[in-house]
């Protein structure tokens, strides 16, 4: 039996993108997507290929470890926020600023799930180790030899990014990542709940809990939510600043993200057993 994939990492993105207003954003989102898909085919290989059978411990930690690495991004997150919000506190106009403030409290939403507010305060990492340890059954995988140098490159990318680039430039990563991690946690449920069924026996309640970390983001569309509010952010950030976001800003973001995250899904296949 084959894996059964439900839809494409594009067609999922085209699901957010059908629900949005006529908007420049959400054509440069819709063209430049479009112009990377040869991206998600490699992207979406390696997901069929990691969950095709039941590799060894040293392989999926590698794994594990570095895809955490492309997610959970909750400090950079923090700090774009804050970034904003001194903005909103220096200002002496009061509707600059709280638009200022409001563009903060937006951008902070998208990790009120992560962080398990109104979740038992269960948060997203958290259940990133159960899905890890169901898995290969320790925490070894979080250790910094089983990382790999691409992995750690995004990251970088990411938190530099967001804390010294202008704040614009910090949005847009913050809107696209959300607007990509949603077509990959739905491609990304398919492939693991075949594997964890065939080749890891992993079935019923058991399985509800070692998927959660996936099945967060996709049954409940978590990063569509998050994917809107950072929109709200970025209409607020504008309407403070009186500028708009470039378009060609958000077109550099989108290549450098999907060139970058590709790069890490390249480098893992090789370390696969």
């Amino acid at each position: 039996m084959k894996i059964q994939i439900q839809k494409s990492i594009l067609e999922k993105m085209d699901e957010i993108i059908s629900l949005l207003p006529t908007s420049d954003i959400k054509d440069t989102l819709n063209s430049t997507m479009k112009a990377k898909a040869d991206k998600f085919s490699i992207i979406e290989n390696v997901f069929q290929r990691i969950c095709s059978k039941k590799y060894s411990d040293e392989t999926m930690s590698v794994f594990l470890n570095s895809w955490k690495l492309t997610h959970l991004k909750m400090l950079p997150i923090y700090g774009l926020s804050c970034r904003i919000n001194l903005l909103g506190m220096d200002s002496e106009d009061d509707k600059v600023k709280l638009a200022y403030l409001e563009s903060s409290a937006y951008n902070a939403k998208t990790s009120h799930e992560d962080l398990g507010l109104g979740f038992n305060a269960i948060s997203h990492g958290q259940l990133y180790d159960e899905f890890a340890f169901s898995l290969v059954k320790s925490d070894e995988w979080k250790l910094e030899k089983f990382e790999i140098p691409k992995a750690k490159t995004f990251s970088k990318w990411v938190y530099n990014s967001m804390l010294l680039n202008p704040i614009e430039y910090a949005l847009c990563i913050n809107m696209v990542s959300e607007f990509y991690n949603h077509a990959e946690y739905a491609y990304s449920y398919d492939t693991f709940k075949y594997s964890m069924t065939n080749f890891y026996n992993i079935e019923g309640k058991e399985l509800e809990d070692a998927i959660r970390y996936i099945d967060v983001h996709n049954e409940y569309e978590t990063e569509i939510h998050h994917f809107l509010a950072v929109l709200e952010s970025i209409y607020k950030y504008e309407e403070a600043s009186g500028e708009k976001v470039s378009m060609r800003t958000l077109q550099e973001v989108i290549n450098t993200y999907v060139d970058l995250i590709t790069e890490v899904f390249e480098s893992l296949v090789l370390k696969f057993d």
